[in-house]
């Protein structure tokens, strides 16, 4: 067990959605941190904008307030689906995609939708949240100018000099740990050389935030995604509220990629050619460049440094992948660190961060190099400049998994000692990136069950907290007891809920014993980050011995 206390707070570096999300997860489970970020404010460019179904699970977590503050910011509803294929928002429409995915998983899957908004309104609501919390300590307008120490084997927390900008001030700040959720072209990762894998510089982007009325043009097709393809542009457009606020994305050959040549004149004519509207009025508010890349660091964890969000993995906007995978994988660190921090757990449960989190990373980061590249194709087809064997229609069947990742979202499985396998497969799906069957087998994320407890109904996501939890079926009350004996032996915080009346929680629909694979004394161990850590199918000789010996396992 580690030497470390949690006397010290941790450190975050970046104020963006995952350093924000960090700063609040920590303080979820009873951590303080400070969070330094070099801006003096939060984003003020839009940036990405999807909180997927997953993402907003993590969120509904963290208190209904900044949940339904989050939900405030929905996009509506036919501005979700589909993604749109045209020569310009007034031109032939060359092809559609349904993007089921980006309209969220349904009430029967989760408790919660998606949210399009763009990340200048979403990171305020998570600062609120942060401050809120009495946990966080936010610096803005700080940035570390040098890593002391703490990022090798055995290290007893980090050690940083950190300026104040406003004064030039450095400050010498020690920690318990450091997450470095400083972006994509991350000082930490570059500092700690940690080697990264993948596609590198595959395009070039100007991503132009402006207000016009392009609803007026685009409202017979909305969309989620607007793609336009003509003989003066290739890009995006992308609806923030559906009031007038978009983003644009414009791909240019690398020799042009420069907000110095892309002045706001010439972003605005770019518009109007893909609009068709020439006369069209427009109100840059800012430009801003990026170079897509699909590359994933071969490590998460160096000794107390952990990477998180594009400073571990990078990904075309395929999807808006990059930002929720990055705040998933945060779900997945945190409560590992927290565990680890209070001496509850040995250092390799903090290895499994990059374990059980990079193969999805790998995952999503391969896929989404794959529709960038097909969306090019179809470009490409609709300025005549394919092959006359390639059809829009062929390149469109490749590129159906586009806003339709609800697999990947929900039903990505984790394989680690933080995982007590029981012998079973998992549920077979026709293509598990597209599709998710709900499974209580241990590495899955616990299913969503509608439960009722008086006039009140909620998930069974809900009954999750910091540490673990314990889900039984109507019969097996006598998890209670073990639960709270071996919590006591082993000094954790463990809740218990038996789902199935007459004594237990009313299954509004009769799901959960299906739906987790249990019989009606059987019982499931769920993680802090919601999935399924171990399984005890139904009641077992021995059943207290056999839990502790699961956790001890996981906690090693």
């Amino acid at each position: 067990m580690p030497s470390t206390t949690t006397q010290l707070p941790v450190i975050v570096v970046g104020a963006g959605p995952t350093g924000l999300g960090a700063a609040i997860e920590l303080a979820r489970c009873g951590i303080r941190s400070i969070l330094i970020e070099r801006n003096d404010r939060t984003s003020w460019h839009p940036k990405t904008r999807n909180f997927n179904t997953r993402t907003m699970e993590i969120a509904r977590g963290w208190g209904r307030e900044i949940y339904d503050e989050l939900r405030g910011l929905d996009l509506p509803a036919q501005w979700k689906s589909p993604i749109r294929f045209a020569s310009s928002l007034t031109g032939k429409e060359t092809g559609t995609i349904e993007a089921h995915g980006f309209a969220g998983a349904g009430p029967e899957r989760s408790p919660v939708g998606s949210v399009f908004s763009s990340q200048d309104m979403i990171e305020p609501v998570l600062l609120r949240q942060a401050r809120r919390s009495g946990m966080v300590d936010v610096r803005f307008n700080h940035e570390m100018v040098e890593f002391v120490s703490g990022h090798e084997h055995g290290a007893d927390g980090v050690t940083i000099v950190m300026k104040n900008k406003a004064n030039a001030e450095t400050s010498t700040l020690q920690g318990a740990a450091l997450i470095a959720a400083d972006g994509a072209m991350s000082g930490m990762r570059e500092l700690l050389k940690m080697p990264m894998s993948g596609a590198a510089k595959i395009a070039h982007f100007i991503n132009c935030y402006y207000k016009a009325d392009i609803e007026k043009f685009a409202s017979a097709r909305p969309g989620v995604l607007l793609f336009v393809t003509n003989e003066k542009v290739a890009g995006v457009f992308q609806p923030l509220d559906a009031r007038g606020r978009w983003l644009c994305q414009m791909m240019v050959p690398e020799d042009q990629w420069s907000t110095d040549i892309y002045t706001p004149d010439r972003c605005s004519q770019w518009i109007r050619d893909a609009v068709g509207v020439e006369d069209l009025a427009i109100d840059v508010v800012s430009i801003g460049k990026w170079q897509m890349n699909a590359l994933v660091s071969e490590s998460f964890v160096a000794g107390n440094v952990l990477l998180m969000g594009d400073a571990a993995h990078m990904f075309p906007p395929t999807g808006g992948l990059g930002m929720n995978t990055g705040v998933q994988g945060m779900h997945n660190a945190v409560w590992k660190l927290a565990l680890y921090l209070r001496g509850k757990a040995g250092r390799s449960l903090l290895d499994t961060y990059t374990t059980e989190r990079r193969p999805i990373a790998r995952w999503v980061a391969e896929q989404s190099h794959h529709n960038a590249m097909q969306v090019q194709k179809i470009g490409l087809i609709s300025r005549g400049l394919a092959p006359a064997t390639l059809t829009a229609e062929d390149v469109l069947k490749e590129t159906r998994r586009y806003g339709n990742q609800l697999g990947i979202e929900l039903g990505g499985i984790y394989e680690s000692h933080a995982v007590v396998p029981d012998g079973t497969n998992p549920p077979e799906v026709a293509d598990p990136y597209t599709d998710y069957a709900p499974s209580g087998r241990p590495g899955h994320r616990a299913p969503h069950v509608w439960l009722r407890q008086g006039n009140d109904t909620f998930s069974t996501l809900d009954l999750l907290g910091p540490e673990f939890t314990v889900l039984a079926g109507a019969s097996g009350q006598a998890w209670r007891e073990i639960v709270h004996r071996v919590a006591d032996e082993m000094g954790l915080q463990m809740g218990c809920f038996v789902v199935g009346e007459p004594v237990g929680l009313r299954d509004v629909e009769g799901q959960f014993l299906a739906r987790y694979g249990l019989e009606n004394d059987g019982a499931v161990l769920v993680r802090p980050d919601g999935y399924v850590a171990w399984r005890s199918r139904s009641a077992i000789p021995d059943a207290r011995h056999q839990l502790q010996r699961a956790l001890k396992q996981i906690l090693a």
